[in-house]
């Protein structure tokens, strides 16, 4: 037995706490080097903190059928949403305006938030007509909020549709670009959030479209006046 014990090798209690040292500070840069979710603290929830009622706009049963935003089930590839929401509003001259807002809490290459002019397109819809615009009504601490407006067709009917895709405080509608954003934020360890914002009205052709711009925008200013400071943390960056 003796024999066997003087064949292994002595490890002195210096080479000890040196090994354990190397496995901690290597289990700290992993930890470091992998990418963690920037906090959102208390996120509200959508449904109960966006009003059914504001500005001069309140909230009406919808005949229409919006283009859906999630299966219900957790965030996943086809489904990367925490919270969703779609509602209709109606102003005192009887336009109708429908909301969606779909937020999730890591965005990450393979679970973001999806862009509308894909998700039209895989629901029937053509896309006429495809635009970007600074949407100067609505102000960001982190620079000017980038949006898309968007015509769209289909034998149901079209829409014209207003929204924004905020990626931690990037706002983006280039797929390349989004991706970029999130490789260089998972590089500098963080997973960001994002949300869709989507507005849009019912048309019967693209010529409606120009008297619906004003009207949409009208709509998301009243929208980002009057939700609660913790949810407009969420729409705006």
């Amino acid at each position: 037995m003796n024999t066997i014990a003087n064949c292994l090798p002595r490890i002195s209690v210096r080479a000890s706490l040196a090994y354990a040292i190397v496995c901690v500070l290597a289990a700290v840069s992993a930890w470091a080097l992998t990418p963690h979710p920037v906090a959102v603290l208390n996120a509200p929830r959508l449904s109960d903190s966006v009003p059914r009622r504001f500005g001069d706009w309140a909230e009406l049963p919808s005949p229409f059928a919006q283009v859906s935003l999630s299966t219900g089930d957790a965030p996943n590839i086809d489904q990367p949403y925490d919270q969703t929401l779609m509602r209709t509003y109606v102003n005192k001259d009887g336009q109708v305006v429908m909301l969606a807002l779909a937020w999730g809490a890591k965005q990450r290459q393979e679970v973001k938030v999806h862009r509308p002019d894909l998700c039209y397109v895989a629901q029937g819809h053509q896309i006429k007509k495809l635009t970007t615009v600074h949407l100067n009504y609505v102000h960001s601490p982190n620079g000017p909020v980038i949006g898309k407006r968007m015509i769209t067709g289909s034998p149901r009917g079209g829409e014209a549709v207003t929204y924004w895709i905020r990626i931690g405080t990037t706002y983006s509608g280039d797929a390349l670009e989004t991706r970029m954003h999130i490789l260089r934020e998972g590089l500098a360890g963080r997973i960001p959030d994002g949300i869709l914002v989507r507005a849009s009205m019912a048309i019967r052709d693209v010529s409606d479209a120009e008297g619906s711009w004003p009207i949409l925008d009208e709509f998301l200013q009243d929208l980002d006046k009057n939700v609660p400071a913790a949810t407009r943390a969420l729409l705006v960056k």
